[in-house]
């Protein structure tokens, strides 16, 4: 049975366009809404139609384009994005079937398709019986998808520097993100540049604390803009995140451990967080127990760590993986008794258990089969792997 669907915002790449154009041979209509000029660059041909009001304006609009039946599915990435978070409750009342993607909670090689909602919005039981009543298979490997860190910001440069060229055909729209293109680019420049530095300082450090056997706490940072943070988490901000995590470390920790931050690979450096933890241990009385990587190898980082906090990223699983004992201070689909600590993180530092790892890979074979794609958003062959696998996923959904 032939679908109609309404493609909101998508990926700063061609995923979205192949999507549709899959959709289309296979006998569906697909109409797309572009709220911004990288939209619009990355539309092509599809049919399409420019949103040029302001958020204030949604609300009435996806009433109105909704209403009357003429769409039975809408495509989305980022289901909290704002020009997004006002369809959910109209898309909700209408019956209209809401499909998201976002990036992979299982990586590499995976992205993530969800009705209704991911991440703090998602679906998924948190009740650790459920996922052994309902036991899939275990799901083949991934293939690699040949994604490069080089070719995503192509695609977001193409498209950040469409949003400028367009500007004046979309006056009222809002990015999600923070700061400007030139802004982010010329700090994530001056990151790279110090690439090289960092990775040496980090293999010297983490050498240094492995050689010595010193217990230690890992606290892998996320993105200060992400919605994991900004709206799945009781933290305004990575700084609080960060505030947080070291005074009860200072606390209620070991004196004999240490407390490991390491930082987000795609940190643009606006947020300062080194100095910030370095002279909030100063305060705290830790200088000596604090160490902060901005870079690092995380498999070997978790071998080793006595335990591993994290606010709800996707680091969780990979802690998990590693048979590393995890506390989740925010919304996250794996936060769930047997695979995280459910006490207060004052006490996680002392009474840490180890996950059940029956359970971990109970919950992973279900997340991988029925909410991951393999492939990836920005390369050629990953978008094609992508695309055939999401459009087998949303074809299935009619029938769920």
């Amino acid at each position: 049975m032939s679908r109609s669907f309404l493609a909101l915002q998508g990926t700063a790449s061609h995923f979205f366009l192949r999507l549709a154009q899959a959709l289309v041979q296979r006998h569906h209509s697909v109409r797309r809404i572009n709220f911004c000029g990288g939209d619009l660059l990355y539309a092509g041909e599809t049919d399409s139609v420019n949103f040029t009001g302001r958020k204030t304006d949604l609300s009435a609009w996806y009433s109105d384009i909704l209403d009357g039946g003429r769409y039975s599915d809408v495509l989305l990435f980022g289901d909290c994005r704002a020009i997004h978070l006002p369809l959910h409750p109209i898309a909700e009342r209408l019956g209209v079937r809401v499909h998201v993607f976002e990036e992979g909670y299982v990586r590499p090689n995976w992205l993530t398709l969800e009705r209704h909602g991911v991440n703090g919005r998602s679906l998924m039981p948190r009740d650790p019986s459920w996922y052994k009543e309902h036991r899939v298979p275990a799901p083949l490997a991934g293939r690699p998808t040949g994604y490069n860190l080089y070719e995503r910001a192509w695609h977001d440069i193409r498209y950040r520097m469409a949003n400028m060229y367009f500007a004046s055909r979309f006056p009222g729209y809002e990015s999600h993100r923070p700061h400007n293109g030139v802004k982010e680019y010329a700090a994530l420049a001056t990151r790279f540049a110090r690439q090289k530095r960092h990775r040496v300082e980090a293999a010297h450090l983490t050498t240094r604390i492995l050689d010595a056997k010193r217990a230690y706490f890992l606290f892998p940072l996320q993105l200060n803009s992400d919605s994991q943070i900004v709206v799945h988490s009781p933290f305004g901000s990575v700084r609080e995140a960060i505030e947080c995590v070291m005074r009860s470390f200072a606390q209620h920790a070991p004196v004999d451990t240490s407390l490991l931050i390491k930082n987000h690979p795609l940190d643009t450096g606006l947020v300062e967080y080194r100095g910030f933890a370095q002279a909030l241990a100063m305060t705290l009385d830790m200088a000596d127990r604090l160490v902060f990587l901005e870079d690092g190898h995380l498999p070997t980082l978790l071998e080793h760590a006595r335990g591993v906090v994290v606010v709800n990223s996707t680091v969780g699983l990979s802690a998990l993986h590693h048979r590393r004992p995890l506390i989740a201070l925010g919304k996250a689909v794996y936060d769930m008794p047997g695979m995280t600590w459910q006490g207060g993180l004052d006490d996680f530092w002392l009474g840490a258990t180890l996950p059940d790892m029956n359970l971990y890979y109970t919950f992973l074979d279900y997340v991988i089969h029925h909410t991951q794609i393999n492939g990836d958003f920005y390369t050629k062959t990953g978008i094609a792997m992508a695309v055939e696998g999401a459009v087998h996923r949303l074809e299935a959904a009619a029938h769920a």
